[in-house]
Parts: C-alpha cells; structure tokens; sequence
C-alpha cells in the first residue's frame, strides 16, 4: 500500500507539468489541486494496482505533454491572427488562410494524439477499464464546465 501510494505522489508530481492549457488559467495551486483531484478519481475509478497505474500515467503524461506542445502551437497561431486584427495590420487572404490551415491542422492532430492514447491502452487496460476511462473523462470535463459556469454566475451577482 505504501508503494501504491508512494507511486501515486510520484505520477501526481509528474504530471503535473503536462497538464493541458485551459485558456481561462487558475491559479497553479488550484490546477495542482485539480490534477491531483483527476488522477485519484481515475485509480479508484479503474481500480488499477500499483503497476498498472504507473504505466498507464507515464503514457498519459507523454499525451499530455503532446497535447500542450500542439496547444501551444495553436496560441501562437490564434495570437497571429489577433495581432492582425487588433494591429489593424494589413493582411492577404492567403496569409489568413495559411494560418487557419494551420490551426485546423494542429486541432486535427490534437485529436488524432487522443486518440491513439486510447487506442494504445489495451496493452494495460482492459476493454472494460478503457471504456470506463472514457466515460470518466466525458463526466470529469462536464462535471468541471459545470462547476465553473456556476462560479461564475455566483461571482457575477456578488
């Protein structure tokens, strides 16, 4: 059990630097909190023991550090397209279509990135446990947008 939870910390602290880029940022205490939060759930919700749990966050994190580095390429390029607006720079149209190309391009591989993770679990997970992990994450999302939304509608009548 110490090693379990030994093993835990360690994914925790990890991955904690390949957490996908939220546009709207909290703060990094709350986002460690939030991390932390996820990767208990998705032990106790795939009830995986202290080897499979190690393998399968190490190929999260590589996903995760994936998915950031797109994301990343993705602001840079949304951060070019409202350069030339605010700016009021004067732009081709091939410009701008370039750099939607690109931007539909790095969202494709994103979810090509997704994907492949999860195609790529059936050698730790069972069927049973990959379809948990999805239904999980679906919730988690949702669960999140909720939480925030509300938030949100709690500090705006304040």
């Amino acid at each position: 059990m110490k090693f379990l939870f030994l093993g835990v910390c360690l994914i925790l602290v990890s991955s904690i630097e390949s957490f996908s880029q939220m546009h709207d940022k909290p703060p990094q205490h709350m986002r460690d909190k939030l991390i932390q939060l996820e990767n208990i759930k998705i032990i106790e919700v795939l009830d995986m023991d202290e080897e499979t749990t190690l393998r399968f966050f190490s190929r999260r994190n590589e996903l995760h550090t994936k998915a950031d580095n797109l994301t990343k390429r993705s602001d840079e390029i949304i951060a070019q397209m409202e350069l030339i607006f605010k700016a009021g720079k004067v732009y081709t149209e091939k410009e701008l279509k370039s750099l939607i190309v690109e931007a539909n391009n790095i969202h494709t591989e994103i979810v090509k990135t997704k994907s492949e993770f999860i195609n790529s679990l059936d050698d730790i997970l069972t069927t049973e446990q990959i379809a948990k992990l999805i239904i999980f994450e679906r919730r988690f999302r949702d669960e999140l947008k909720r939480a925030m939304f509300k938030g949100r509608k709690y500090r705006n009548r304040n």
